[in-house]
């Protein structure tokens, strides 16, 4: 499909769900229908639409030329969907001034009425669509479903179904019904989305008087035709109810609209189960009125005065009943809230208010969901058994009376709050007696909760998506089911892979782009960590350990423990309480009546930072995890002295103990260990018979001691190493300190001190901590000594970055966005500051004191939504900013005081990500969702002109950026590339060479360094990576990818020096890494003997001469030498420095004169040698310069005399002796004789005194 076609996708997937809401008629009957309408359209022509006509527009192969044509059909449709559904499912659906807005934004775009090309359908992969706005989105998220939603709740009719009945059955009886459920199981999806809209649609009124059983558990519960809808609030009726107003469509939440998927907003109580059982939604209300028969609410920290305030006829008695259970509780003997006069006015202000909301004599339903509340955040004990007390009384007729009770009440609890509802009779009663477990879905009903609601809006869905996910989600349960807690994680990736939608489908490759379900853990769990405060996390940390079962040989997996035993095992009960409940909110821990798990296997392995924990120092957990079992063990068995430690286990126990610290230990394995050393000791003292043996023992602990001092550095030293390997691909700058350390235990340690060698030029990074959101841009003041950071956390935060080595910040955060701030950059002259973000306004800030920042004048305004950069002009006149609404606006900030608007750039087709001026101020370079780079001339600002489209990427453009001579743009994209353009002449820019590849993720930033011969690009694959640009055409990877960070890395810039690079990751955290100024290009090198020279060998087979007399800025000689042939190159200077041997992959040794290293050139004709193998050391100067030793034929060695290199000549007849290839040749210091290595695995000294006749 064309990439200018997310306005036309959106037209398409709006027609297909009124399609949808019209019964989905058959096409030939739509069409044979305008026919009979007789429309003409402007031309005096009948209106005739065709069958695949209406098809293509639904699947956005193209959009109608005239607005007569799709009015016609929206004259069939929209009559018949108003018939079914009075009201529309999304604002705007039946209104025809809403549909032309959208029609003329569709025809907008360059298609028009005509059908795709083949390759405007194949441009872009699946894999990379881009999120398309607008649509209806019929999954939650991490959200529970309200009523408004229950549209697209399916997958829960018989648990609908099943509740119903419960409540039926108690019609006679009386009582509170009970739904119980493990957390993130559904319930408050299943009583907003499914049983209040059973309730308003009738359920419980047909036969309930007469005792009849309810709907049978397999069928969908219905509300009557006409009934489908409650009245919408005012404030719901949106737009189309304004005469002469044309309502704008009402977008999905998402990433275009500054949301990251799992920061839809919604109520934040229960997040949401998948989409599950089917009924019909109702309109939002104000809270704190009753809705139709049914009143919601949820306990919080004063439930009693929520009921109150929800029914006002209970006021007066419930003062009058809180007073009496306070009596109760001091003195026994007095009745509490349940004494009969309090019971019967409890009945009667119930009734009068249920004939107040309701019909004379009605049944209101009341739901009380997360009940839980009342015993978590209400430390009222005579409060909480009055509240319980006043909803029993309100759903339990009098005795013997015959009449019903005024209401029915359901409660919604979570299972592991089974064990204090026994504590009340009331609550135990109904756990008895009517009460409802909310299981898992079946595998047809995840189906139905995965497709359905996709259905309900008209989208489609891959096939072989709704098995991957089944079969994904169901994998960890036991014989297939999944656990109930994962179902808010699914349903989290559901609404990801929503927003990656393609032309009305949800596709296979949009839901492993979202991640799965293990990219919804990974996301969710990180979000839940970073909302703990320390103590928290190390609790947190802690209680997930315990939840993990470490094999020897085999993977972690979970394994179950018991909120009680977590409690009472930590050193800090109230920190593991603390994040347990984070948790268990975040449903990353199930809890089910008094057992706590891990909700998914999958956050095993997908969330990075736990994966880390397990992985990090495997030994001591597994020797953690024995302790913690055995003194389980120990305390089972009423503390049995024969369990306890001795000898060496006990010694590597309380060793790994000592170092850990108590904090990482159970209470029962603190004490275990303790008794294990007092009974050590005791036997000590027991053994000790004599003086003299007591001396002697002493001794020999002594030495004992220090030999166990010497085994302790060893064990911390292989330890260390054994860390810095681990890590070292993933964190290189922790590995790059654990060799330090390594080096300083072991100083003389020849290993150590070549790992210190060879992380010389690896760039090691500095972290900075402080934002509490992603970080979105890192800009450098030019005098490189600030630096100013953007985030999500909604603040600008300005650091002194003078020593990059010990980074500080300057000030207070710089506040006043409304929302997160995508961008922070400073102005050439370094005294200005503009920030812009998702709030849609560009703020200045007076930075000359840096510590001091003070906004200057008021925010500019003009964007509609958010605004993703900004970039200021050279001479720093102008400010460029890019935003959603698809335009650029230039504004005149001369003055910062006074800053203008200049000129708004129109022309992209979708959002704007991307700006960037070029050196020269002319030029201005923008990108976004429309996958198209666009040049401008802003010579004169107040009328720029377009100059040229550059097309190429395949998905939405992040970001561009112009190289320091202005000849080169960047720009970095969705589809996983960079492309690098040739801009010398702006209207006829030109790719330059093919897209540089190896990340596995968008890539969000690309920037040049300031001497342009190195450029980096930030991913979202957690990493950024640096590339030598020096010949543009030929680009090539500089070293691994920077990491170490556990978010997608978002933001990078060079410091002015060029020096250090600073990066903005998801994880909060900014790093500055030490980069090399200069990238030597080599595989294989040798030093000339001076050592102010170097020669290195690379891939492509060239040799390059580099001056390395100031070693941390080589600085290269001359132009590379030798035919790019891609051989590996065995490099040798002579004695003198004036000669450089190469050993060739073609089997010649070549000689060049390097007296000159800035010109080298070719001594004379190469050296032919007949062997067919050697190895790479086959080559040897003599010390005296004038014999060079090489491989001849397989077996063979010859020397040549090389005084004339010009002239070079064999010496001597070839030397035998060896039955294998050579592989190494070196001659002594003396010169006298030669060393050669053999594949014969020999080693023979040669004498050769007289190279002619060497033996």
């Amino acid at each position: 499909m064309s990439s200018d076609s997310g306005a036309r996708t959106a037209f398409a997937e709006r027609l297909a769900l009124l399609y949808k809401e019209a019964g989905n008629p058959p096409l030939k009957s739509v069409a044979e229908s305008v026919v009979r309408l007789q429309r003409i359209d402007e031309r005096g022509r009948p209106v005739r639409v065709s069958a695949q006509r209406i098809s293509d527009w639904r699947r956005a192969r193209n959009v109608p030329a005239q607005f007569a044509a799709l009015a016609a059909v929206l004259q069939i449709l929209i009559p018949e969907a108003r018939r079914l559904r009075p009201l529309p499912v999304s604002a705007g659906l039946y209104d025809l001034a809403h549909w032309q807005r959208l029609w003329e934004l569709a025809l907008a775009g360059p298609v028009g009425d005509r059908p795709a090309s083949p390759a405007e359908e194949n441009r872009r992969p699946p894999a990379q669509a881009p999120p398309v706005s607008g649509g209806v989105c019929p999954y939650r998220g991490l959200a529970p479903y309200r009523h408004e939603d229950a549209r697209w709740f399916f997958g829960r009719e018989r648990s609908t179904h099943s509740l119903v009945a419960q409540l039926r059955a108690a019609e006679r009886s009386g009582g509170l019904v009970m739904l119980v459920g493990a957390s993130g199981a559904g319930k408050s999806s299943l009583l907003n989305a499914g049983l209040v809209p059973a309730v308003r649609g009738g359920a419980l009124n047909s036969g309930s008087d007469s005792g009849r059983e309810g709907p049978p558990a397999d069928g969908p519960v219905h509300p009557p035709r006409g009934q489908e809808h409650a009245p919408r609030s005012r404030q719901s009726q949106g737009p189309e109810h304004e005469p002469g107003r044309a309502p704008e469509p009402v977008p999905a939440p998402g990433p275009e609209h500054g949301l990251a998927p799992e920061q839809v907003p919604g109520p934040e109580r229960e997040p949401a189960a998948a989409p599950a059982g089917r009924a019909v939604p109702a309109s939002p209300h104000d809270p704190a009125e009753p809705l139709g028969p049914v009143l919601q609410f949820v306990p919080g920290a004063d439930p009693l005065g929520e009921l109150v305030h929800r029914v006002p006829e209970l006021a007066a008695v419930a003062v009058e009943a809180l007073a009496a259970e306070r009596a109760a509780s001091e003195n026994p003997a007095l009745p509490g809230c349940d004494a009969p006069r309090v019971t019967r006015a409890v009945r009667e202000a119930i009734a009068a208010w249920a004939d107040r909301v309701h019909a004379p004599g009605g049944r209101p339903v009341v739901i009380v969901d997360q009940f839980e509340e009342a015993f978590t955040l209400c430390s009222d004990e005579a409060e909480r058994r009055t509240f319980i007390h006043f909803l029993h009384c309100a759903c339990t007729p009098p005795a013997g009376s015959g009449v019903p009770a005024p209401v029915r009440v359901v409660l919604g609890i979570r299972a592991d709050f089974y064990e204090q509802c026994l504590g009340y009779p009331e609550l135990s009663d109904a756990l008895q007696h009517r009460h409802m477990v909310l299981g898992p879905l079946t595998n047809a009903e995840l189906r139905d909760a995965v497709t359905g609601p996709a259905k309900a809006v008209g989208l489609e869905l891959e096939p072989g998506l709704a098995e991957l996910i089944v079969r994904e989600v169901s994998a960890d349960g036991p014989r297939g089911a999944h656990d109930a807690g994962v179902l808010p994680l699914l349903s989290h990736a559901l609404l990801a892979t929503w927003q990656r939608r393609k032309a009305g489908k949800l596709t296979l490759a949009g839901y492993r782009a979202a991640g799965g379900i293990q990219g919804a853990v990974a996301a969710t769990a990180e979000r839940a960590w970073s909302g703990l405060d320390p103590a928290a996390r190390t609790a947190a940390r802690l209680l997930l350990l315990r939840l993990v079962r470490l094999g020897e040989d085999t993977q972690a997996t979970r394994r179950r423990g018991t909120r009680r035993q977590l409690a009472a095992e930590s050193a800090d009960p109230g920190k593991t309480e603390e994040s347990l409940e984070a948790l268990v909110r975040a449903r990353l821990v199930t809890l089910d009546a008094d057992t706590v798990e891990i909700t998914h296997e999958a956050l095993l392995h997908a969330w990075p930072r736990l994966r880390h924990w397990i992985d990090e120092d495997r030994g001591d957990h597994l020797l953690r995890q024995r302790l913690e079992e055995d003194g389980r063990s120990w305390e089972d068995s009423d503390r049995d002295s024969s369990l306890l430690y001795r000898g060496s286990r006990l010694e590597h126990a309380r060793t790994w103990a000592r170092s850990a610290g108590d904090t990482y230990l159970t209470r029962s394995a603190v004490e275990f260990l303790a008794a294990s050393v007092r009974l050590r000791r005791r036997t000590v003292w027991l053994s000790r018979a004599a003086v003299a043996a007591l001396v002697v023992l002493a001794l020999l602990a002594g030495g004992s001691a220090v030999v166990a001092w010497k085994q302790r550095d060893d064990a911390v030293f292989e330890q260390v190493l054994a860390e810095a390997d681990r890590v070292q691909h993933t964190d290189p700058s922790l590995a790059a300190q654990l060799d330090l350390v390594a080096h300083r235990l072991r100083p003389g340690d020849e290993g150590t001190y070549s790992r210190l060698i060879s992380i010389v030029n690896a760039p090691l990074a500095t972290p900075l901590s402080g934002h509490t959101g992603a970080v979105y841009l890192t800009s450098f003041s030019p005098d490189g000594r600030t630096l100013a950071t953007a985030s999500y956390d909604r603040t600008v935060r300005l650091w002194d970055v003078s020593d990059p080595h010990r980074p500080a910040p300057l000030g207070k955060p710089l506040t006043g966005h409304a929302s997160w701030v995508s961008s922070a950059v400073f102005s050439p002259d370094g005294h200005t500051l503009a920030s812009a973000g998702d709030d849609g306004t560009v703020r200045l800030w007076d930075v000359t004191d840096p510590a001091h920042a003070v906004p200057l004048g008021k925010p500019l305004t003009g964007h509609r939504g958010t605004i993703y950069l900004v970039a200021f002009s050279p001479d720093g006149h102008t400010l460029a900013t890019a935003g959603e609404d698809r335009t650029v606006r230039l504004w005149d900030v001369t003055d910062p005081r006074r800053p203008g608007a200049d000129a708004t750039l129109r022309g992209h087709t979708a959002a704007v990500r991307a700006v960037a001026f070029g050196p020269d101020g002319h030029t201005l370079a923008t990108a976004g969702d429309d996958d198209t780079i666009r040049l401008w001339d802003v010579s004169a600002r107040h009328r720029p002109e377009p100059l040229s489209t550059l097309r190429g990427h395949t998905d939405l453009v992040h970001s561009v950026a112009f190289s320091p001579d202005g000849h080169t743009l960047a720009s970095g994209s969705a589809d996983d590339t960079i492309r690098l353009w040739d801009v010398r002449a702006p209207r006829r820019p030109t790719p330059l060479g093919a897209p540089l590849t190896g990340h596995t993720g968008p890539i969000w930033s690309v920037a040049f360094s300031p001497d342009g011969g190195r450029l980096a690009a930030a991913s979202a694959d957690s990493t950024a990576s640096l590339w030598n640009i020096s010949d543009p055409a030929s680009p090539s990877q500089v070293g691994e990818p920077l990491a170490g960070s556990s978010g997608e890395m978002y933001a990078l810039g060079f410091s002015p020096d060029g020096r250090t690079l600073a990066t903005g990751s998801g994880d909060g955290k900014v790093r500055l890494w030490s980069v090399p100024t200069s990238d030597m290009i080599g595989r294989s090198g040798a030093f000339r003997p001076d050592g102010r020279v170097l020669a290195t060998a690379a891939r492509d087979g060239r040799v390059r001469l580099w001056n390395v007399t100031r070693t941390g800025r080589p600085v290269p000689l001359g132009t590379p030498f030798m035919p790019a042939d891609g051989d590996q190159h065995t490099l040798v200077f002579s004695p003198d420095g004036r000669t450089l041997a190469v050993l060739a992959g073609d089997r010649t040794v070549r000689l060049w004169n390097v007296a000159d290293p800035a010109h080298p050139v070719p001594a004379g004709p190469s050296l032919a040698l007949r062997t067919r193998f050697m190895g790479p050391n086959a080559l040897a100067y003599s010390p005296d310069g004038r014999t060079v030793a090489t491989a001849h034929d397989d077996r063979t060695i010859q020397l040549w005399n090389v005084t004339d290199p010009a002239h070079a000549v064999p010496v001597g007849k070839p030397i035998t002796g060896h039955r294998g290839y050579i592989n190494a040749l070196a001659f002594s210091p003396d010169g006298r004789t030669l060393a050669s290595g053999s594949a014969d695995s020999t080693i023979r000294l040669w004498n050769v005194t007289d190279p002619a006749h060497a033996v």
